[in-house]
């Protein structure tokens, strides 16, 4: 019996330790229930030993009795909470009746085993010759065997809610269910020992063990679930870090990008600007001359002078494909289809490919987008002529052909992408494609604008251009558009064209104020509206602008966008105090917007904004219109 009690109380202080660590955790808060199972039965382990050694020194062991009816009702106790115990392991979580019976046992045991009524004033000999056993022992009273009644209850209740759990089907309960019932019939045996009715040896510590067991191998099966389910989110975790790493590291070179773009569309704004402050001049200049040189009859100066207008345009046409990064430009937009759009590039490129060069095309459908045909036909060209360049330089017989496909990306946006057999690009230099300046064919004389104005029109059109190298050799550039009813595409501007109209006889002059920081070309433009029959004024300063208006009256005032000192906006926010119905009448003349500032004000619909350089014929008529409406 003592050997029984000692096996029966290791395993019991052992496990009670292991589970006091392992209900630290949130998910195993229920598990200290069962360490409080075990720690009473270790404690009803050791009164056994104890009382076993004393039984053998025929010392009276009646107290033994009370103790173990204390700790075999707080174990069973102990059982039913851990039973019907939430997830949780909170006190709250047992049903109401569970916690009444549960205090209600427990006092009553605690209540008579401090009364000492449980053991009786008889003992009696328990001999079982089997086991060598012959020894005096204390038996129950009346109050103690109707006591003892109350930890069989507990265990009973505890057998059924295990039978409930394994009609839900919880995995481990059929062999806590029968652990249970070897654990009640000990119970019941170790009963009828203690009432003298058994003469046998106690074997409520083997019973004990017949349900611990079980019930600690489903925690320990739970344990190994936990743990392989924890391995399982470590490395999902390990994955979506590496996901999410990636996707930051992907936003923050996207933002670099945009940040460097950006910089680039000021840089280009600003250049813009003044390039189109002295071409505006220079316009209104060649048009003074061209009056002049028609009143000689100079036929040479007159041809000089148009070449000289082709060469104007050629200018602000560039300029204006460099501001493609700070505004879209004011072009008319209509639904396309890029198959269309492809098969115009290659009707238009038609004269240059030569000999030795095929294109193949497989044009897939896709969805229409919103755009400007001409200008998506130059940036589908560019990477074509760059192709073809390409492999004609590289004199590789073998690369002979490049391959044109329309597709639909994974997102649903339109896609052209565009394959040569070339060289491809150089390493270092395929991740600064599109910038200004940067080209693969410096040595064939490229100037690296055509990629740079082809992207600047893609992304005015909410698109975006790529490069890359094809694993196969040669050069692979992709554009892709959002779809027609995309919210993504930016809403390109459009502009109604103002036609010349002669002046009237009858019309009276036009009074118009002119602020323009250029003194050059601010005498350009009063010269060229004086001959346009305007009466203009004119200021390089908007402060000097506005006192003069206290004191005078004009229909129109025209100013300049970017200015030192008082900037177009500043002037007009000043004119709006000052003189509210001139600044409904206000003229927005600019060779660019290169700050944030600038872009919101030429953006109030309110305004009218023109672009230099502009003919001053087609300037004095907007002033008009400006001034009727």
């Amino acid at each position: 019996m003592f050997i029984i009690a000692v096996v029966s109380l290791t395993l019991q202080f052992s496990t009670t330790a292991l589970l006091s660590i392992l209900g630290r955790a949130p998910r195993w808060r229920r598990v200290r229930w069962f360490g409080a199972v075990t720690l009473t039965a270790g404690l009803y382990s050791t009164v056994d030993a104890f009382a076993a050694l004393r039984a053998a020194e025929s010392v009276n062991t009646s107290w033994s009795l009370q103790f173990n009816l204390v700790f075999a009702t707080l174990h069973g106790a102990a059982w039913l909470v851990f039973t019907y115990m939430g997830p949780n392991g909170r006190w709250d979580s047992l049903p109401p009746w569970v916690r009444r019976i549960t205090i209600g046992g427990t006092l009553v045991a605690l209540i008579a085993s401090i009364s000492g009524e449980v053991a009786s004033a008889e003992t009696s000999m328990l001999v079982v010759p089997a086991f060598d056993v012959n020894f005096q022992r204390s038996t129950l009273s009346l109050l103690g065997n109707m006591l003892a009644l109350v930890p069989f209850g507990f265990l009973a209740l505890s057998m059924y809610r295990t039978w409930q759990l394994r009609m839900l089907g919880e995995p481990g309960t059929t062999a806590v269910f029968i652990g249970f019932t070897l654990y009640l019939l000990a119970g019941i045996e170790e009963f009828l020992v203690a009432a003298g009715v058994v003469q046998f040896i106690f074997l409520g510590d083997l019973g004990y063990v017949c349900v611990v067991v079980p019930v600690t191998l489903q925690l320990f099966r739970r344990f190994r679930d936990d743990a392989d389910q924890l391995d399982l989110l470590t490395d999902h975790l390990a994955d979506e870090i590496r996901r999410r790493t990636d996707e930051r590291d992907r936003a923050r070179e996207q933002m670099l990008e945009q940040q460097r773009l950006a910089a680039l569309g000021r840089l280009a704004a600003g250049v813009g600007h003044e390039i189109n402050n002295p071409l505006q001049y220079l316009q209104f200049t060649l048009e003074e001359l061209r009056e002049c040189a028609r009143g000689m009859e100079n036929a040479d100066a007159l041809t000089m002078i148009e070449q000289s207008f082709e060469g104007v345009d050629r200018i602000k046409q560039v300029v204006e494909d460099l501001r493609t990064y700070v505004r879209p430009s004011d072009i008319e937009l209509g639904p396309l289809d890029l198959r269309e759009v492809v098969r115009a590039a290659l009707r238009v490129g038609a004269p240059q490919w030569r000999q030795g060069i095929t294109i193949t095309t497989e044009l897939e459908p896709v969805p229409l987008v919103l755009g400007h045909e001409g200008r998506l036909v130059q940036v589908v060209l560019n990477p074509l002529v760059n192709g073809m360049q390409s492999m004609l330089h590289a004199n590789d017989p073998k690369a002979t052909s490049m391959q044109v496909r329309t597709g639909t990306t994974s997102r649903g946006w339109a896609q052209i992408t565009i394959t040569d057999q070339g060289p491809g690009f150089d390493g270092d230099v395929v991740s600064r494609l599109g910038e200004p300046y940067v080209t693969t064919k410096s040595l064939q004389g490229g100037t690296g604008l055509g990629l740079f104005v082809s992207r600047g029109i893609v992304e005015a059109h909410g698109g975006t251009m790529h490069f890359a190298n094809a694993p196969s050799g040669g050069a692979v550039v992709c554009i892709e558009l959002p779809p027609l009813d995309d919210e993504r595409v930016l809403p390109l501007s459009t502009s109604t064209a103002v036609t010349a109209e002669p002046p009237q006889a009858t019309t009276v002059s036009l009074r118009v104020l002119m602020v323009e920081d250029d003194e050059q070309a601010l005498r350009a433009l009063l010269r060229g509206l004086e001959a346009e029959q305007l009466q203009a004024t004119g200021f390089t300063h908007g402060a000097d602008a506005l006192a003069w208006l206290d004191q005078h009256e004009v229909d129109v005032v025209v100013t300049d966008l970017m200015m030192p000192g008082m900037s177009g906006w500043e002037f007009a926010a000043a004119l709006a105090q000052r003189h509210p119905l001139l600044r409904e009448r206000l003229v927005v003349l600019t060779g660019g917007a290169s700050t944030s500032e600038a872009q919101a004000f030429v953006e109030d619909a309110t305004l009218l904004v023109l672009e230099k350089p502009i003919g001053r014929a087609e300037l004095a008529t907007a002033l008009r219109h400006r001034a009727r409406s």
